[in-house]
């Protein structure tokens, strides 16, 4: 895992959220009755393509979840109880390195904190290059 792949977990969950505002909106209108006129000709077409649109955005919220739930395990799993302190407030939490830092405490910086991650990130990065 990267600092850029967990970096896109901030924006996948908003993404997320934008589908399931526009996932609330499509099932409002589908819910929208207009009145019968009895011998008028019905046309399926908008509810057709609100439907369309109903399953393709959550065929994507499910993948984006599923990439989310990822990243999220592969936080849970570090080893390093620190880094996976960094990561959760970081990334999960979405606090600034300031933040971070302030949470965690003991004297740390936001400086030293990016510090120790990238080396965790380089230390991992060496670990899977060698098991190639």
């Amino acid at each position: 895992m990267t600092n850029k792949q967990l970096s896109q977990l901030r924006y996948l969950k908003k993404e997320i959220k934008m589908h399931q505002e526009r996932l609330t909106e499509l099932q409002a209108l589908a819910e929208i009755k207009s009145s019968v006129i009895t011998g008028m000709p019905i046309s399926k077409s908008i509810s057709d393509k609100i439907g369309y649109s109903v399953i393709k955005i959550i065929s994507m919220k499910d993948t984006l979840s599923k990439l989310c739930e990822e990243l999220t395990d592969y936080i849970e799993n570090v080893d390093d109880p620190i880094v996976r302190l960094i990561l959760t407030y970081r990334y999960i939490n979405n606090f600034s390195w300031q933040k971070t830092a302030f949470k965690i405490g003991g004297g740390n910086t936001a400086q030293g904190l990016r510090m120790r991650l990238y080396r965790y990130f380089k230390k991992e990065s060496s670990k899977t290059c060698s098991k190639m």
